[in-house]
């Protein structure tokens, strides 16, 4: 069972009803798994899975703070004291999630080039031009790497995260990495891989 609903798929990532039910039925499962998994290794994922058992409620007092939020306090690398709150890998309030932004980016790029029934459109005149779906991919994958953990391109690569040595409070983002690496000790499995912001050049 998914940890979010189909109504998180709304607002700035919004999708008609007919393509919900396609994200439901073929996306949202294989594409959950898969970000989980690169967020947190596979040994950390297994371990949810387990506490999950069929639900989307967990169970043990770590996983209900990775995924319902927590209060944050943590140092940056360059020594400011960071204090703030993790919102958690879905935000009950307002129907948001790093997973809901992952799967709509992964179902787009793949089969869409509109939404919203009639396509996305330019409002530029009656019947409007469509539009690149582009720009929005773009947004899109960029605020679920804000939610997911930034890091710096030039570390950017998924071996120099197999060494927790190397984890670092990059910046003061509120993001799933800062939360697990300033908790390491309660998710001592956890292998971060990252994952970069992307723009409209391909770079």
């Amino acid at each position: 069972m998914s940890l979010i609903l189909n109504t998180y798929f709304s607002k700035d990532i919004n999708l008609t009803g007919a393509q919900i039910n396609v994200v439901a039925s073929a996306w949202l499962n294989e594409y959950e798994e898969d970000i989980l998994k690169k967020l947190l290794g596979y040994t950390l994922y297994k371990a949810l899975i387990a506490d999950l058992n069929g639900t989307s409620e967990p169970t043990l007092q770590r996983f209900k703070e990775l995924i319902d939020g927590a209060d944050l306090t943590f140092t940056t690398i360059n020594g400011y004291e960071v204090i703030t709150r993790w919102v958690g890998l879905r935000n009950k309030t307002l129907l948001k999630s790093l997973i809901a932004y992952y799967v709509y980016y992964q179902y787009r790029n793949e089969e869409e080039s509109f939404n919203s029934g009639s396509g996305q459109k330019s409002g530029l005149a009656e019947n409007s031009e469509s539009v690149s779906v582009v720009p929005k991919l773009i947004s899109t994958w960029n605020k679920m790497v804000d939610w997911y953990g930034k890091v710096p391109t030039n570390i950017a690569y998924p071996e120099y995260f197999l060494n927790q040595n190397n984890y670092r409070h990059f910046n003061p983002d509120a993001s799933a990495f800062n939360f697990l690496l300033a908790n390491i000790d309660t998710y001592p499995e956890w292998v971060f891989e990252p994952l970069d912001t992307i723009n409209i050049f391909g770079i």
